[in-house]
């Protein structure tokens, strides 16, 4: 069931009541812009979606311990201090070439 914004205002008991049944959905100038399901109907959605999110973090942490991180750059070579020099620019402003 659709309903505007102006009679859900005027008839929210009744609707209340209706979205016990099924979603109702309220329109603003004929564009969906809401809908009002019962609290069960919520709770199973919100109960749904979550074990998907949980699942894909775990597979994600175990995919960084299969395969850690060698450094922040993901070159294997020199120490962290030697390559931070190696890879710096002269300042134009300061070291005129």
């Amino acid at each position: 069931m659709s309903i505007s914004i102006a009679k859900s205002r005027q008839q929210l008991s009744a609707l209340i009541a209706a979205a016990q049944q099924q979603p109702q959905v309220i329109t603003n100038r004929n564009t969906p812009v809401a809908v009002l399901v019962s609290a069960d109907y919520f709770a199973r959605s919100e109960a749904a979606v979550k074990p998907v999110a949980d699942s894909f973090y775990s597979q994600v942490l175990q995919l960084r311990e299969t395969f850690p991180p060698q450094d922040d750059t993901g070159f294997a070579g020199p120490s962290p201090a030697a390559r931070q020099t190696a890879w710096q620019r002269a300042n134009a402003f300061i070291d005129p070439a």
